[in-house]
Parts: structure tokens; sequence; C-alpha cells
């Protein structure tokens, strides 16, 4: 594998980031919905909300993750895990994967009451690329906090 973003070989534009999958790139572009803030390279967190219905229905944060596996990866596979840091006694999460997931190869589960896990529930023959919007709810002391992970999954060539 060759790293075209660290030697830059690669076509992404200023506004893009590299990223080195095996035996390619991809340019991916991180963009904060309107009411939101860049507050790094891979998080975007709500200015604010008009009212209470709003603040429990748009997540806080949205946070993007790159991920990258080769086909042929046993499953069930656990890919990703969330959870709200620091966790108190109390805290109970709600994953919800709300995009992306068409196919079914993708489902989520509990490992405890704060902590969760997606995985990868059926085999990837070839090489493919997934965008996942992934949704904690986080029940602590009597509300709802939403967050959302962004995830891009690049699933490329077995290499041999």
């Amino acid at each position: 594998d060759i790293d075209e973003c660290a030697i830059g070989t690669h076509n992404c534009s200023a506004e893009e980031s590299c990223y080195n999958i095996q035996g390619s790139f991809r340019c991916l572009s991180f963009e904060c919905p309107s009411n939101y803030r860049k507050v790094s390279d891979m998080r975007c967190e709500r200015v604010g909300c008009f009212n209470y219905l709003e603040c429990q229905s748009t997540p806080v944060r949205i946070t993007y993750y790159q991920l990258n596996f080769q086909t042929g990866i046993a499953v069930p596979a656990h890919i990703f895990r969330i959870g709200p840091s620091p966790a108190y006694a109390g805290d109970s999460i709600v994953l919800t994967i709300t995009r992306g997931n068409e196919d079914g190869f993708f489902s989520t589960r509990r490992l405890n009451a704060y902590t969760g896990v997606v995985f990868l529930q059926r085999q990837v023959k070839e090489p493919k690329d997934f965008l996942l919007d992934v949704e904690m709810k986080l029940w602590r002391q009597g509300t709802y906090t939403t967050f959302l992970a962004k995830i891009y999954i690049f699933i490329t060539a077995h290499a041999y």
C-alpha cells in the first residue's frame, strides 16, 4: 500500500481531507450543519437550540470517524464502540443506525447500560464504501442528550 495522502500524490481539494485506504485513498469533506460550529477537524458542536423539543431531537455533538477493513473479515465483527465519557451510575444509552444501513450489513448492540457497539453482521464480499449515521441517545438524570457519529467505513480488497 502506498500512502498517497502522506506523499502528496492524491487529488483532494484544499477543502477536503485525504484518507489513506488499502491500495487507494478517499477525499473526505467534513462540514458542520447550520447551527453547529467546527471545534476540531472531526467534530461539530451545536451552537444553541430554540426550544426544548429541538434541544431533545438534535445532536449536541457530531463526530466523524473513518474505519478501514478488508473483505473477508469474519462476522459478526465489532467495528466501533461508543459511550459517554465520563459515564456515571444511572446512565443509559440507546443506539440507532439512522442512515447508511439500507442493505442491513450492520447492527448495534448494548454491551452494558452505557456502552454500545456497531458490528458488521453480514459478509461484505466486494470492496464497498459506507457512511453510517449512528445516533446515541444518552439518558442521564431524567434527560435525553443525543450524539451523532458519522462513520465512514471502507471495505477494501483483501491483500494477499
